[in-house]
């Protein structure tokens, strides 16, 4: 059974996305605009909305979860084993699994990704849609693709991604794991702390047995954890 981060996921009401690049714009006297863009990993920023549903009785585990890890600590979680949310990052391109599975890495320079061992498909099949999410093996931060991508004629094809590479490691021969496979590495900074409301009994044996509802104090601010990998 889940716990953490991802029973938060799971049980969540809404979900709020920001993957935008840090930028500061200044105005002249005379209100020209100066965009400036800080140089970052681009992390993935998920705000969770919960509703006050958890009955204490059921979240005790949760709730200890939450505490050990407390502001700190990254935890892996992933939006493809809950069919309530596997529909978020679902794969949209044309390439059925045995084709996925085909292709491979050549390069990855700066934000170009290359890809080889490409499946015989025709030239005008869709190899990714834009947003389709990427990674490389089972190493964190995924990454997106910007534009469509067609199969092709050559024996290689080239795309843009959501940012340029991070990782450490020479991911060349690497295989690829797409769409709602992949996982994010997150932790929450401001973890919110809970308050129990009388509430939520549940029946025993015939009896009523006492209960509580846990109101969070906040949202879940997740924020992927962009070390060395």
């Amino acid at each position: 059974m889940a716990t953490g981060l991802q029973t938060i996921i799971n049980g969540c009401n809404g979900i709020q996305i920001n993957r935008r690049n840090v930028v500061g714009i200044q105005y002249t006297r005379n209100e020209i605009p100066r965009v400036s863009q800080t140089p970052t990993r681009n992390p993935w920023k998920i705000s969770i909305d919960m509703p006050n549903s958890f009955r204490y009785s059921e979240a005790r585990a949760l709730m200890e979860a939450i505490d050990t890890l407390d502001t700190t600590t990254p935890q892996i979680v992933s939006f493809g084993n809950n069919p309530n949310l596997s529909w978020i990052f679902a794969y949209q391109g044309q390439l059925n699994a045995s084709q996925r599975n085909q292709m491979a890495v050549q390069s990855f320079v700066g934000d170009v990704l290359t890809l080889s061992t490409l499946p015989v498909v025709p030239s005008s099949r869709v190899i990714f849609e834009p947003n389709d999410l990427i990674q490389f093996g089972n190493l964190p931060y995924p990454f997106t693709v910007t534009q469509q991508v067609l199969r092709g004629s050559a024996p290689t094809v080239s795309m843009v991604l959501s940012r340029p590479n991070i990782l450490s490691t020479n991911v060349t021969g690497y295989g690829l794991t797409i769409g709602n496979a992949c996982s994010f590495n997150m932790f929450c900074p401001n973890m919110p702390t809970y308050k129990l409301i009388p509430g939520g009994q549940m029946m025993s044996n015939g009896l009523v047995s006492n209960n509580a509802l846990i109101e969070w104090s906040d949202k879940f601010f997740l924020y992927e954890f962009v070390g060395t990998a």
